[in-house]
């Protein structure tokens, strides 16, 4: 998909920022992360943010200008910002609120009008009554999705193993 040359430079600076963390090998807060996970019942590496940018483009293909997205692990948002050129509305749910929170301090006004970043575990959330498409690109992750997420269209991916 093409995206505008805003969301684009947006889009590189979150990846800066990703890759000085990755670098820098930067587990400053790898016990308080730990004990997040516990204490939010998350298993194996649903706590860490890792791109899954080789799913974005077939993701995208699948989604329609009417949608309204559910995105679960948004990660820093880079996704849902191109999800943001295409469809009517994205809610992006982050439950690591350090993740989050360096997202938004990179974008800062610069966050699209129809993109709404949510902290908070997408698990336990009421999927909104205007959604139409529930993405998933955590290839990671242990959950099983709610009965009710299966009620609209579902875009996930697994690891392949």
């Amino acid at each position: 998909m093409n995206i505008s040359h805003e969301t684009r430079e947006i889009i590189q600076r979150l990846e800066r920022s990703f890759s000085r963390k990755v670098k820098k090998h930067d587990c400053s807060d790898f016990k308080e992360c730990l004990s997040f996970q516990a204490l939010r019942a998350m298993k194996g590496m649903e706590i860490w943010f890792m791109p899954e940018a080789t799913n974005y483009d077939d993701c995208l293909s699948k989604l329609n200008g009417y949608d309204v997205v559910f995105d679960v692990g948004a990660g820093d948002l880079r996704f849902d910002l191109m999800m943001a050129e295409k469809v009517r509305k994205v809610y992006a749910v982050e439950i690591n609120p350090k993740v989050l929170a360096s997202a938004l301090r990179i974008i800062g006004y610069d966050i699209p009008t129809n993109l709404y970043a949510i902290c908070g575990d997408a698990f336990d959330m009421e999927l909104p009554q205007d959604v139409t498409v529930v993405t998933c690109l955590m290839i990671h992750r242990k959950h099983e999705f709610p009965d009710i997420w299966r009620k609209v269209r579902t875009i996930s991916y697994e690891m392949n193993i």
